[in-house]
This record gives structure tokens, sequence and C-alpha cells, in this order.
């Protein structure tokens, strides 16, 4: 997989589409998205060896800092550059011992360390040569990225290339003439021996720092087409474009950070998944009115993509269930268990039933947490007059014929109560609560007449039966449908 392959159409139609698509009409070349496209598209893609010479460069600065942040890597004592040159050398000795080891255990050849140090060398000057890598191409076996004994190799030949890079070209010279006359690597105390003074040392580490974040800066510039790309595909779906386009420039610094150029596969490639990852989490974040959690809309992709092969397989929609089983939320035995259970028309065990109904209630959890909101104030139909709030019941205001009912009934119970004594009447008000909604206790209404809860009884009795006479009751009586 190339940046070329990734990147169709070119940035120039992309930017074009998008001017249009925001209304700049024939004054596209004043639109900011399309000036930003035009100018990245200028960048000269990157080779695979480039990539990997630009890696090297930003890898042997971190190796630098790390030797500076840890003195018992570099031996103990003051920090100066001979010690952290010396803890260098002694890493690169290492790696390559193991490296010649390994290598013999493969049956192929050790790699050439002069044709090594050269390229290595090389890049002090420029990492633009056209020139093949030769560490890329020895490595480059067929097993690199695939056999796991083959990647330890690389590892250390990458760990000795990243090293050599970083010494000052007279040392890497040095250390070249008496490979070649002895088929060894000099002591550490001829190492010593081969360094300049420490400011020299100290140019060359300032020297290291600031290719570093040339590298960098030439990465990112090379792969800003490729975050486009990406975003691309990620247009409507509630994020304005060069909001994702920045999103993805973030996720492409991530990658910069954790490229590692010993594992063999190209920049652009492993980009491509931290790019789509940081597009699709401002997605996630961003999109929505009510935020839904990035791990919760990653169950609910998930979830969508079983529902969809669910739906192709059966001919007809799946049920939570279904899409329980498939979910993964269950275990491979318990899964395989239910199925075969209902296969056979067999009960499930207690125990399946409860993981089972655990499953689905996740699946649910997920569809219901990951549904849109609708806006009240949403158009419906064709009239845009018709807002969503129109058509929704108020199920806490009555409906009109509702409201005159209770009206009328009011009426008719003030008309009938009027049949009865005052006392009988206050008695019926307290006790049913027809005068503010609050039904009183025999008790209370005791209180209040200042007698006994029995004689309260007796009023309340004797009132309904006057209540229930034909002549009164049938007054109430429609009401009761």
């Amino acid at each position: 997989m190339t940046t070329d392959d990734v990147l169709e159409p070119t940035a120039e139609d992309l930017a074009a589409e998008e001017a249009y698509a925001r209304g700049w009409g024939d004054e596209v070349e004043s639109d900011p998205v399309y000036l930003y496209l035009r100018e990245i598209g200028q960048a000269k893609l990157l080779t695979a060896d480039q990539e990997f010479w630009l890696a090297t460069m930003i890898a042997a600065h971190k190796r630098v800092q790390w030797l500076q942040a840890h003195p018992k890597a570099r031996g103990q004592g003051e920090t100066t550059p001979r010690r952290l040159y010396c803890a260098l050398y002694t890493e690169m000795v290492t790696a390559w011992q193991r490296a010649l080891e390994d290598v013999a255990r493969w049956g192929c050849d050790p790699p050439d360390f002069a044709l090594l140090t050269a390229e290595a060398q090389m890049l002090h000057q420029t990492w633009q040569s056209d020139t093949p890598s030769y560490v890329r191409a020895y490595l480059n076996n067929g097993s690199w990225g695939k056999d796991p004994f083959w990647d330890g190799v690389a590892a250390q030949v990458v760990a000795v290339f990243t090293a050599v890079y970083a010494l000052p070209s007279e040392v890497a010279d040095r250390l070249v003439d008496f490979y070649n006359r002895n088929e060894r690597m000099p002591s550490e105390r001829t190492f010593r021996r081969y360094l300049p003074d420490d400011e020299v040392l100290r140019a060359e580490l300032a020297a290291i720092a600031s290719r570093a974040e040339a590298a960098r800066t030439a990465l990112i510039r090379s792969n800003l087409r490729l975050v486009v790309s990406v975003a691309k595909r990620y247009v409507d779906r509630g994020v304005p474009l060069l909001d994702l386009i920045q999103e993805g420039n973030l996720g492409l610094l991530r990658a910069i950070d954790k490229f590692d150029p010993a594992r063999g596969y190209k920049f652009s490639t492993y980009a491509t998944w931290w790019i789509r990852q940081a597009v699709t989490r401002a997605i996630a974040e961003q999109a929505r009115t009510i935020r839904v959690p990035v791990h919760m809309i990653e169950s609910w992709q998930k979830l969508r993509k079983i529902q969809r092969n669910l739906t192709q397989r059966l001919g007809r929609e799946p049920t939570l269930e279904e899409i329980a089983l498939e979910s993964g939320f269950l275990t491979d035995e318990e899964a395989e268990a239910i199925r075969k259970a209902l296969k056979e028309g067999k009960p499930l065990s207690p125990h399946l039933q409860q993981r089972w109904r655990f499953a689905t209630n996740k699946v649910r959890k997920v569809f219901r947490a990951t549904e849109e909101p609708l806006s009240l104030e949403s158009s419906m139909g064709d009239e845009e007059n018709n807002a969503l709030g129109d058509f929704v019941e108020d199920t806490e205001t009555l409906r009109p014929m509702d409201q005159a009912t209770r009206e009328m009934l009011k009426e008719q119970v003030q008309n009938v109560l009027a049949a009865l004594t005052e006392r009988e009447r206050q008695v019926l008000e307290l006790r049913f609560g027809l005068l503010d909604g609050k039904s009183h206790t025999l008790e209370e209404v005791g209180r209040y007449f200042n007698v006994t809860r029995e004689r309260v009884r007796q009023i309340e009795a004797k009132a309904l039966r006057k209540l229930r006479h034909p002549s009164y009751s049938r007054h109430l009586r429609d009401y009761l449908e």
C-alpha cells in the first residue's frame, strides 16, 4: 500500500470540490480550505526508504534524550557528552553482536558494517537521496514484519544503524577502518580515544536535535494529504471538514511519535490507522448533541456491523437476543452452548439464561445510548412551518372535551351536595378532598368539628345513603363510564 493508492482524487481536486460545496462558486481560489489543500498538495510524497531514514533520525534523537535522562544507563557520574557517547557505543556493540549471532542461526550472510555506516552517515548531509537503502534491502527478505525471529534481527540491525548515525563522521570512519582490519568492534577504551573533545560532541548532539526536528517536519508535510484523504471519508457526520482535518493532523503527530522504523512497514500505512482513530473519536465526541463515551460509540459500531451481517444472513431484522449471541459479550463457550441448545430444542440452564439476558441488556443499553435526540423545532413534511413539536401530544394538559366534562362533573357534584345539611356536605368535602384535592382521615375531620371519629363516620354514612337515592345518583351515573 502506497500513499498514492490512498490519495484518490488529488488534493487539488478535493480542494476545488470542497470549495464549491461551501458555496464559493467561481471564487474557489479565495476559499481558505482550497488554499490549504492546494498548499499541502505541493509537498512531495516520500518513498519507503526516505520514511525509514526520517524515522531513524527522529529515533536517534529520542535515544539520546533517554540516555541523558537515565544516569544508570550511561554509568554513574556527571553527565558529559563523552559518557553519553560511551553508553551509546556500548549499546551499539551489544546489538551488533546479537545481530551477528541471530543471523548465523538464520543461516544468511551478516550485514555489511561499512555499507551500513556509509548510509547512516549520509543522513548527516541529506535524506532525499535516490540511492536505495542498503539496510532496508538487507532486512526486506520476505520475513520482515511477519517472522518474529527475523523481526528480532531487524530490531538489532536498526539499533546499530541508529547509533552509528548519531556518531560524529570522523569517529564512524575510524570504527569502519578498525572493523575492516580486525573483523570486530574496538574496545570501549579504544573508542574513547576516537572521540573528540566535549565541545565538538555537544555541537554534534545539537545537530542531531536539529536534524530530528527537520525530519519530523518533513514527515508531517509529506503526509498532510493523507490526513485529508482520510478525513474526506467522514464528511456529513456532524463535524466540519476543517475540524476533521485538524483532528487528523493530531493523529498524524501521534503516529510520528509512536512509529518504529524497525517494524518493517511504511509510515503512511501505519499513520493511516492513527489518523482514522483521531477522526472517528472527534466525531464521537463532537457530532452528537449529547456526548456519548468513545468506548460506547466503538461498541455501537461493532454491533451495527453484526446487525447488518445477521440481516443479510437471516433475510430479516435480527432480534437483540440474536445480536447478543454474536456480540462478544458472551464467552465463546457460552454462545456455542446456547446455539446448541436452541438447535436441539433443549431448555437453557439458569446460568446460561442469566448470561444471555445480561448480554441482551448490554446490547439494548448500547443501542439506546447512541440514539440521536430530535429537536422539537425540527421541520416536518414539505412545509417548513410545521415543527415536530406541533405533532407531539401534551400528556400534562387535558383535552378540551375532557376539560369540559370535568367542569360539568364538578357542577353536578355541587348541585347534589346542596341537598345535604351543611355539616354533611362539609364532612364529605373534607373526607374526599372535594375542596383542595386532599383527602382527610376520620380523626382529622373529627378534630376540625370537635367530635369523635365515630361521630364523623356516622355523619359520612348517613350522607352517602342520601346520595345513593335515585333522585340524586341519576345525575352522576353518566360520568361513571
